[in-house]
Parts: structure tokens; C-alpha cells; sequence
């Protein structure tokens, strides 16, 4: 009996023996053996970020398939311009759809690009830039919706003429009766004179309605202005994006309940 129980602890003894071993030779799994130097690294470029007053937005909304995706980048001295940027979608339950994507700068600081999420649920994304002593990181966790469900971070496109033309609107659905934001994209314009929005419905006088926009430091146009409650109950406005020198492209906007 004496002899079983010492072969079992001297077995025990070789198998833990030859554990240490291997475990010294690997540093695979959750520990970090650089965790040190890597949170250093983490710490130095949070700290140029907040000297050169970095900042990203990004959307808030995602569905399963197509997304067009936008960044805006931006630092105490303007628009972040000529970085390289990379958007990874990760799905957290395995690899098989992860993918990677350039995003290109449409216009002073902002970077999109098409990006695909085969299917709804959760989704992680890191962002990636790098632009001179700024190597910035982000991830976060976002919930692709169904197909059919509401429009990407409100963007909607169309064209005047010749010139591609991007509408958002804040809240989305738009409410009746509150002030909303308008947000108007025009890549590639070169044009001085400012974009203008006329809020309408169609074989209805509603009186004239129009939104003066801005020209923003990141070459988008905004403003702000409110829909009225129609007493007939309808809901289908239109928002006319007239664009001086190249004409007007018209949106649907359906008011929210």
C-alpha cells in the first residue's frame, strides 16, 4: 500500500514537474508577460492624445449588411488630416466573419468607407489611426440591427446634378414640433456659396419652412430648424437640399409618432 501511494505522489511529482516546465517555455492565454511595457505604451499615447486634444466620433448605428461607415477625427488645432485609418469588425463568437477595412478621407478630418456585417447581433470594432506621434486605439461593442431596420446614422444620399449630397438628421425619426440638427455633406465641393434646406410637403401649404446651415471646420454644412405638426395628421416631409451652382436634391423624411 505504501508503495502505490509513493508511486502516485512520485507520478504527481513528474506530471507538475514537466507542467512548470512548459508553462515556462509558452506565455500563450491571458497573461501578458509585456503587460508591463504595454500598458506604458497604452499610457504615453493616451497622454499625446490629450496634449494634441484628440477626438473621434463615430455612428451610433449599425445594421446587419451594408453600412457607411464615417469617422470624424479631429484635434485642438482642426481636422486630423492624412492619417491612416483601419476599422476592424470582430464578431465575438468566433472569427469566421471577422474582416478589416481602409477607411479613405472624403473631406478635412473625416474617413469612411463601405463596410459589411453579414449578420444581426453583436459586433466588436476597433478603430485604428496613426498620424504622426498619434497611434490611436479604440474598440467598442455595437448591435446590428435587422435589414429592415432604420437607416445607418440617419444618413441618407441622393445627388444635385452632378454633386453627390448627404442629409442626417437629429433625433431620428424626426419628431414633429422640436428642434432638429441638420447635418449636409457635399464631398468634393469646392463651391463658396452655403447650401440651404426647404422643409415641405408635397400638395400641402405649409408656409414657407427654410434651414440656414454653417460651414463646419470638418467641411460639413449644419443647422437647425423644427417641423411643424400638420393638422391632417400626415407625416411625409420633404427636406430640399438646394446646392448653389449644381441644383437640389430632394429626401424623404418620415415624422416619428
Amino acid at each position: 500500500m505504501k508503495r502505490l501511494v509513493a508511486g502516485i505522489f512520485a507520478g504527481f511529482a513528474v506530471l507538475l514537474a514537466v507542467t512548470l516546465y512548459l508553462s515556462s517555455q509558452r506565455h500563450e492565454g491571458l497573461v501578458d508577460r509585456n503587460y508591463y511595457e504595454s500598458a506604458s505604451n497604452e499610457f504615453a499615447e493616451r497622454e499625446i492624445e490629450r496634449r494634441e486634444g484628440f477626438e473621434v466620433r463615430v455612428p451610433d448605428r449599425y445594421r446587419a449588411g451594408e453600412n457607411r461607415f464615417e469617422a470624424a477625427l479631429a484635434t485642438a488645432a482642426g481636422p486630423l488630416r492624412g492619417a491612416r485609418v483601419t476599422l476592424s469588425a470582430m464578431r465575438p463568437s468566433g472569427t469566421g466573419e471577422d474582416r478589416q477595412y481602409t477607411l479613405r478621407e472624403g473631406s478635412p478630418g473625416r474617413y469612411e468607407g463601405d463596410i459589411r456585417l453579414p449578420s444581426p447581433g453583436q459586433w466588436m470594432l476597433s478603430l485604428a489611426v496613426d498620424a504622426g506621434a498619434i497611434r490611436a486605439r479604440r474598440r467598442w461593442t455595437v448591435v446590428a440591427a435587422a435589414p429592415d431596420g432604420p437607416p445607418m446614422n440617419n444618413m441618407l444620399r441622393s445627388a444635385a446634378g452632378a454633386q453627390e449630397v448627404r442629409l442626417s438628421v437629429s433625433p431620428w425619426p424626426p419628431p414633429a414640433m422640436r428642434e432638429l440638427a441638420f447635418t449636409v455633406r457635399l464631398p468634393g465641393y469646392a463651391g463658396d456659396a452655403l447650401p440651404y434646406i426647404d422643409l415641405s410637403m408635397r400638395g400641402m401649404e405649409m408656409g414657407r419652412n427654410r434651414v440656414l446651415l454653417s460651414r463646419e471646420a470638418d467641411g460639413s454644412f449644419r443647422g437647425t430648424g423644427v417641423i411643424v405638426r400638420c393638422r391632417s395628421g400626415r407625416k411625409d416631409w420633404e427636406a430640399a437640399v438646394t446646392v448653389p451652382g449644381e441644383g437640389k436634391a430632394v429626401f424623404r423624411l418620415d415624422l416619428a409618432d
